[in-house]
Formats: structure tokens, sequence, C-alpha cells
């Protein structure tokens, strides 16, 4: 119908020209041109503001993504420190340096690639795996290289977390194996769960060269309270997880540092002569002769506006051989506060914490009376209480306690400043050692995109 009233335009143009000259236009001829010249005039609006082509699911899309933290370290000692640790060198490095990728395979399946460069000697794998989407009652399936299913505080991404490290509990926490998973959520979105079995001790490359045997890993979250009317600015959560595993090479090993990571030379006394740049260890259980040994973890966190309370308790059973069961154990409680009215966002349907949303960002794209107008960011407070042992039976791995005091700001949801003290209390059980103080103070700037 549009290409006959375009027509019909240049004709009835026509004519209007020829009577132009004799300054001769019909009334009903003149009417008409003007009601079609309005129709014209919509049809080219209508063609300019058309949505565009809709995506064909069947191809495949990518989002690249990044992420780059530079951390500045130094190490205040005692006697006692200096004497069972050695001197601990302070100093700068990328804690992080990420380049990745996501996107889709036809319409239920995602894929994720990932790979970190700030490790020594050579790259590491990060998130490498495909999944399926809305299936029935599985709902989702995840096959490759990620995260077991295990603390919040682990499964929640690093940026995401309150902290420049995670707390001594996640000692007990798997990191990223290869392995299948399923998981969900209720209907509702106030529950999640998510099993899957995994190797044991995948490498950082996604490789088990050992015959490690497997693992079975599952978590469960629950929010008893969700406050609608706020969109979860106030909610409850509570969780757990269990992990039964065969260990790799028939041992198993326990260790840590405080909650700061800083490499040291090659030949520290910690670590092995020869070996990379290495976190300094301050609590380890060495090998011990096990066939398999069992995680367990609760997990609390409660959002009240700004404030934010977390906890959870983690502890591991060693099934020894030629030995007695072992029982390891550790525990952190953790309060912030943002000064400037934020709260913790919360992902739902995965159970954990997701992107802040800053109110008032450093930099803003808005436009104010005089320019460009900047904010005071997110500002926030934080503390945290930690504590672990590995001291059992005929195992001396030591206890380890933190104190841990920050302070945040959050540029806008992308970029970070962060600046952490540590005391840690080191109680060495044994004879020529005995209980030591090493302050650490952190500083950290840390984007991602």
């Amino acid at each position: 119908m549009a290409p006959f009233r375009l027509v019909a335009a240049a004709l009835l143009a026509a004519v209007v020209a020829a009577s132009a000259a004799a300054d001769d236009i019909p009334p009903g001829i003149a009417a008409e041109l003007e009601r079609l010249q309005v129709e014209i005039d919509e049809l080219k609006n209508a063609a300019r503001t058309a949505s565009p082509k809709q995506p064909d699911d069947r191809k495949p899309t990518i989002q690249v993504s990044g992420q780059a933290q530079g951390d500045q370290i130094y190490f205040s000692q005692d006697p006692e420190s200096r004497a069972v640790l050695g001197d601990l060198q302070d100093g700068a490095q990328f804690r992080r340096l990420r380049i990745g990728a996501r996107g889709r395979i036809w319409s239920q399946l995602e894929y994720a690639l990932g790979v970190d460069f700030a490790l020594a000697n050579q790259p590491s794998y990060l998130d490498n795996y495909i999944e399926a989407h809305d299936l029935p009652w599985l709902q989702n399936v995840r096959v490759g290289h990620y995260f077991e299913p295990f603390s919040l505080e682990r499964v929640t991404q690093n940026r995401n977390n309150t902290f420049m490290e995670r707390s001594l509990v996640d000692t007990f926490a798997p990191a990223r194996n290869m392995g299948i998973m399923t998981y969900g959520n209720t209907e509702n979105e106030l529950a999640t769960w998510a099993i899957g079995t995994f190797r044991t001790n995948s490498d950082n490359t996604g490789n088990d060269t050992f015959d490690s045997g497997q693992a079975l890993t599952m978590r469960g979250t629950w929010l008893p309270w969700w406050d609608e009317a706020s969109d979860g600015r106030y909610y409850l959560h509570l969780g757990a997880a269990y992990s039964y595993r065969a260990t790799s090479e028939d041992r198993v090993r326990f260790r840590n540092t405080p909650e700061l990571r800083k490499s040291q030379p090659i030949g520290y006394p910690t670590a092995n002569p020869g070996t990379p740049p290495f976190a300094p260890i301050f609590v380890d259980t060495g090998f011990i002769p096990a066939k398999n040994f069992q995680l367990f973890d609760p997990e609390f966190a409660l959002i009240l506006g700004p404030l934010s309370l977390q906890s959870e308790y983690a502890f591991a059973i060693v099934d020894q051989i030629d030995g007695p069961n072992l029982f390891f154990n550790g525990y952190m409680a953790q309060v912030s506060w943002f000064l400037t009215g934020e709260h913790r966002p919360y992902d739902r349907r995965q159970g954990i914490h997701t992107r802040m949303k800053v109110n008032d960002e450093f930099i803003r794209t808005k436009k104010g009376l005089r320019g460009i107008a900047t904010g005071l960011g997110a500002w926030e407070i934080a503390a945290r209480y930690s504590n672990i042992v590995l001291n059992d039976e005929n195992i001396r791995g030591n206890n380890l306690t933190d104190y841990t005091i920050g302070l945040n700001w959050y540029l806008n949801p992308y970029t970070r400043m962060k600046f952490n003290y540590v005391h840690a209390f080191l109680q060495d059980i044994r004879p020529d050692a005995g209980n030591s103080l090493t302050d650490g103070f952190g500083m950290r700037f840390d984007y991602d995109f």
C-alpha cells in the first residue's frame, strides 16, 4: 500500500507543478496532496524508528571480559615472627590479571573461557566450561573447569567480596576442578541447590596427572527473609555445603597464609628451595597419609540496608591411614557498613553476593549545571575475625588468628580501591617457636569489564 501512496504523491506533485505555473491548484487536489504528505512523513518516521532485526539465537555470541588487581603489601614483624617465618619481603604484584569471554551457542547453551596471567611461570585456567539451561528436572548442567559449589565466600566472585582476600575458612574450600554439576533454584527463588562430581585435585590448567579419584560436592541455600518492598535491601541468607573427597596420591594437605598474599623470593624458608615465588605460609599440616576426607561448611549472612553481617564455619574430617581420624576447623565473622547508604546485592538464582550498585558514582557521565558532575562513590568500612586450627592428634599444623580492618572505595560498580590492615597472631606449638605477631598492610586497585 505504501508504494502506491508514494506513486500517487508523485503524480499529484506533477499536477501541482503543472498547475503552479497557472497559479491554479484545484482545492480538492491540494487537500489530498496535503493529506498524502502527512502520511508519507509518518511512513518515513516509522522506518527510522523501526526495531532492528532480531538476533538469530542459533548463532554464537561473545562478550569479552577482563580484570586487573594491583597490590602493594607491607609487613611488620616482632622478633618471634622473624625467627619462625623469616624476613617477609614487602613489595608490589599483580594479584589477578585476567582475560575471559562468555556467550551463548544456540539458545540454551552457554560457555565461559578464562585465563589468569598473574600466577608465576605459567597462565592458570579460570572458568572454562559449557552449560545447558532450562532442562527438565535438572534445570542447569555445567561441564568443565570451575569452582565447586562450596562456601559463600568461595563461590562469590572475588570482586564482590568485602576484603582483599578471603578468610582463613577458605583453607577448606575446594578450588576450581574438572567436573560436572547440576544446579537450580525453586520457583519463588528463595532457595537454591547444586550438586556435582569433580576430580579431587585438578591443577591450575585443569589437568589431573595422578589417579586422584573423584569428589562429590553439594551446596544448598535458603532465604528465610527477603524484603520484596525494598527489592532485597534487607534479607537473611542461610546455607550449607558438604564434600566427600578421595585424596590425590593417598595424601592430603591443608595450609594457608594470613589474609594478605605477597609472593616471596625463591628459597624463602616456608617454600621449598628452588621453587617459584611463594606466599608466606603460616599454618601447614604437611602431607597426611589418607584415602579420603570430608568437608563441611554452614554459612550465614544478614543484610540490613547498609549494615552487613556474615559468618562461616568450616571443618574437615580426615580418615588417616594407620592413624586416628583427624579434625581441623576454622571460622570467621565479619561486619561492614556502607557510609554512603549502599547495600550488598544478592543473586537469588545462585545464592551468592553479586555486583554492588553505587548511588553516586565518582565520575558520572551525566552533565550537571557546570559540566561533568562528580560524586563521592561508595565508601565502606569493615572488620573481620577469623581463626583456623590445624592441630589434632599427631598433626601439628599450628593455630592462626587474624584480625582484619578494611576501608573500601567503590568509584563505580566496576572500579574499586581497597585498604586492609591484618593483625596475625600465630600460635606455633613447636618447642623452639612459640607465639608471634605479624602485621600486614595492603592496598589494591581493582577494575574489571
